[in-house]
């Protein structure tokens, strides 16, 4: 099981985006070890249902023993880092005991990163998302009192990539400041980050009109050719958003990503201990699946996957539809208020990133580039259990 913890509601900073709602709710320390009892038990469930039980249980790290995916998140979840060191103390404690295996995510901000939490994480084998945006950060991720935060960050920048040089850092763009956006990816790409997730600010607080749209688009172009020269160059890199288009162009109807997997691929809980299926939907009682106390409740989970399962009918015969993300829960209930329903922004930004992720792999392609084919096909074949090589 894959669970995000939402340890606290709270955040140190006032981005101008932030699509959350702050409140002092946080997670007790007995809801996050039911949160772990919960995956544990759901663990054994499955594998006697696949009857991985017959597998030896003389070794338990050989897979029988079970695994748990956990991902601390906010708020700013550092606020909470005693909980956190006391949940992974739990969790190693359950591993030492059962074999059952662990997975641990953190998304955070930064600011409140020190040497020692960056020991806990390497201890804990802890997969960090960064978030900042560039060139942009002062414009939006700042303080409460309006102070901004990216002359702080700057030795702690170098700090996560000395410890984690694979760390994954989160761009966000704002319309008010999109025509720093390619300038901002490669600003951070130059300070050493290689898994560059980039992202657009939606929700209440955002406005995207078309002339702001057209920027993006010209943003995308530069980014574009940056993707270029980066893999012209044998970069070994990771950009999501070109990347899993261009994945989904190659393998067209088997494109592992399309599907949202609503209510199935991963359950968020709250700081009560409720769950939900996802990030947007914690708190809303439409889409509550039960508690960490009392368990997932099936008639309840069943009724949430039905809901994701509905898709916009307006998409039903779009030709970009095996390579679109309209089926995203999460961002069609935070830009129109229903999972069904998707916004005119996301067709258009999907559109933009699909356009031009085509243009960079066009030529690459076109280039036999062995960087790109080694990426996009040798590696992903391998991935699908085919022990090949292009060159």
């Amino acid at each position: 099981m894959n669970m995000t913890l939402h340890v606290t509601d709270e955040c140190n900073l006032a981005c101008k985006y932030c699509y959350q709602t702050r409140t002092p709710d946080a997670m007790s320390e007995e809801t996050a070890r039911k949160a772990v009892d919960l995956s544990i038990a759901a663990s054994a469930a499955s594998m006697e249902r696949s009857n991985l039980c017959a597998l030896s249980s003389e070794n338990p790290a050989n897979g029988a023993s079970g695994f748990t995916g956990i991902c601390f998140f906010g708020g700013e979840p550092l606020l909470m880092r005693q909980l956190i060191l006391r949940t992974l103390d739990y969790c190693s404690s359950i591993h030492k005991e059962m074999g059952h295996r662990f997975n641990f995510k953190l998304v955070t901000n930064g600011t409140l990163l020190d040497e020692a939490f960056m020991r806990v994480v390497d201890e804990n084998g802890i997969g960090l998302g960064f978030s900042h945006d560039g060139l942009m950060q002062d414009d939006e991720r700042i303080y409460p009192d309006g102070s901004g935060t990216a002359g702080m960050l700057d030795a702690k920048m170098q700090m996560i990539l000395a410890h984690q040089p694979e760390v994954m850092v989160m761009c966000t763009v704002h319309p008010a400041s999109v025509r720093k956006f390619a300038d901002s990816v490669q600003w951070l790409f130059d300070r050493g980050f290689r898994k560059i997730y980039t992202t657009p600010a939606v929700g209440e607080k955002v406005a995207w009109t078309d002339e702001d749209l057209n920027s993006l688009g010209e943003q995308y172009s530069r980014i574009s050719k940056m993707y270029v020269d980066w893999t012209l160059n044998g970069v070994s890199f990771s950009f999501p958003a070109f990347d899993t288009k261009i994945e989904s162009r190659i393998m067209g109807e088997a494109y592992k990503h399309k599907n949202c997997r609503f209510g199935q691929k991963q359950v968020s809980i709250a700081p009560d201990g409720g769950i939900y299926p996802c990030l947007q939907f914690v708190g809303d009682p439409i889409f509550r699946m039960g508690d960490v106390f009392s368990g997932i409740s099936d008639s309840r989970k069943t009724y949430v996957i039905q809901q994701g399962r509905k898709e916009p009918t307006i998409c039903s015969s779009c030709a970009l539809r095996t390579r679109c993300k309209y089926n995203c829960c999460c961002q069609n209930k935070q830009m129109t208020g229903e999972i069904d329903q998707v916004s005119p922004f996301t067709c258009n930004h999907e559109q933009l990133l699909i356009r031009y992720a085509d243009e960079a792999a066009n030529e690459l392609f076109a280039r036999k580039d062995p960087t790109f084919l080694k990426k996009q096909y040798e590696n992903r074949l391998r991935m699908d259990g085919f022990n090949v090589s292009l060159f």
